[in-house]
C-alpha cells in the first residue's frame, strides 16, 4: 500500500502541469502513487501526462470526458490505494521536496483522519517571476487553541469556517473518506465545499500543522477562480447539497443556522457580482432558495432579508447587515 495517493484533476494546463508533476515526483517520500485524471483536455495535457507516466511507474493516467474537477477527483479517489489522500490542482505545486514526507509522518504518527496545513498565494509578474505571500490560506485566522493537540468535530462546531475549506490544504486518511462516502460535488467552482463540511463534521481526529506547504497559483489566465463576473449557480447548489447531507445524516438541527449563515451569505455575494445578462435567472433560483430557508429555518437573520434583482453588491451587504441587526435585537 502506498503511503499517499496524490490525486490531480487535469484540464487544459499544458503550460503548468509539468511543474506540478515535478514537484510531486521529486518528493523525498518515494512510496506514493500519483493519479492524474485528464478531464477531457483539448490541449496537449494528456500527452504530457503520458510522457511522464512512461518515465515514472508511480504515475497512473486516467483519460475521461470533461465533467469538472469534482467528478475527476471522485474518479481518482475510487481507484486510490494509498493510506492517505492528498488532492492537488494541476496548475499548483508543492513548496519543497519534503512536504509529503512531513505531512505523512505527522498524520501517521497521530493516527489522524485529517491533517490541515497552510498554503501560499503565488502570483506571476510580467517577467515570469513568481511571488509568494501568506494570504488567506496561511491559517492566520485560525484561533491559537487549534494549533496544538488533536481534536474532533465535537470541539470545532462553532469554528468550522475558520479553517481553510480548500481540498489541497489537507491530508485525508483514505478509509475515513471512503467509509463516510465523502465526495465532491459536480460544480464549476466551490466543488470542495461539500466534502470540506462533511469531513469537518465527521472526523474524530483532526490536527493542524502550522506551516505553508502548498503553492496556489492565483493569476492563471482563464482559471475559473479568476473570473470576476459570476456566471453559474454553484453557491445555490452548495447550500442545497449541504442541506441534503445534513438531513441524510440526521444532523440538520445541529448545524442548520451555521451552514446557512456561511453559504447563503456566499450566494448573496454572488448575486451582487453576477453577470448582468444572466442575473435575472440567478435571482429567480436565489429567491426560491431564500423562501425555502425562511420557511423551514426561520431562526436566522435571513428571515428579515429582502433583496431585489437590481441590488448591487454594496446594497446587498447593507441589507444583510440591517437584517442581522434586526434579528439580534428581536430574538
Amino acid at each position: 500500500m502506498p503511503k499517499i495517493s496524490v490525486i490531480m484533476p487535469v484540464y487544459n494546463v499544458a503550460n503548468y502541469v509539468g511543474n506540478c508533476l515535478d514537484s510531486i515526483i521529486n518528493q523525498t517520500l518515494y512510496d506514493i502513487e500519483i493519479i492524474c485524471v485528464n478531464d477531457g483536455s483539448s490541449d496537449n495535457s494528456l500527452e504530457i501526462l503520458n510522457n511522464y507516466a512512461q518515465k515514472d511507474k508511480r504515475i497512473i493516467v486516467i483519460n475521461k470526458k470533461n465533467e469538472g474537477s469534482g467528478i475527476a477527483r471522485n474518479t481518482g479517489l475510487k481507484i486510490a490505494t494509498g493510506e492517505y489522500i492528498h488532492f492537488i490542482d494541476s496548475d499548483d505545486w508543492l513548496d519543497n521536496e519534503k512536504v509529503l514526507d512531513e505531512i505523512y509522518r505527522k498524520a501517521s504518527a497521530d493516527r489522524l483522519d485529517i491533517l490541515i496545513f497552510g498554503g501560499l498565494s503565488c502570483y506571476t509578474d510580467g517577467s515570469g517571476k513568481i511571488h509568494k505571500s501568506k494570504g488567506g490560506y496561511s491559517l492566520k485566522s485560525l484561533p491559537l487553541k487549534y494549533h496544538k493537540g488533536i481534536y474532533s468535530y465535537k470541539d470545532i462546531r462553532k469554528d468550522i469556517f475558520k479553517f481553510p475549506s480548500t481540498a489541497w490544504t489537507k491530508l485525508y486518511r483514505r478509509e475515513f473518506l471512503t467509509g463516510n462516502r465523502i465526495e465532491f460535488q459536480n460544480l464549476t467552482v466551490g466543488q470542495d465545499q461539500l466534502p470540506f463540511f462533511h469531513s469537518m463534521i465527521t472526523a474524530e481526529r483532526i490536527e493542524v500543522l502550522n506551516k505553508c506547504l502548498y503553492c496556489y497559483r492565483k493569476n492563471r489566465p482563464n482559471s475559473a477562480m479568476t473570473v470576476k463576473k459570476k456566471k453559474n449557480f454553484s453557491p445555490i447548489y452548495v447550500v442545497e447539497g449541504i442541506e441534503e447531507l445534513l438531513i441524510k445524516l440526521g444532523r440538520i438541527d445541529e448545524y442548520d443556522t451555521i451552514f446557512i449563515d456561511k453559504y447563503f451569505s456566499k450566494a448573496t455575494s454572488w448575486l451582487g457580482k453576477f453577470d448582468t445578462d444572466l442575473k435575472p435567472d440567478y435571482y429567480k433560483e436565489y429567491m426560491r432558495m431564500l423562501k425555502h430557508l425562511q420557511q423551514k429555518y426561520p431562526n436566522g437573520w435571513w428571515k428579515y432579508f429582502k433583496p431585489n434583482v437590481e441590488d448591487s453588491y454594496k446594497t446587498l451587504k447593507i441589507k444583510q447587515f440591517l437584517a442581522k441587526t434586526k434579528y439580534m435585537l428581536l430574538k
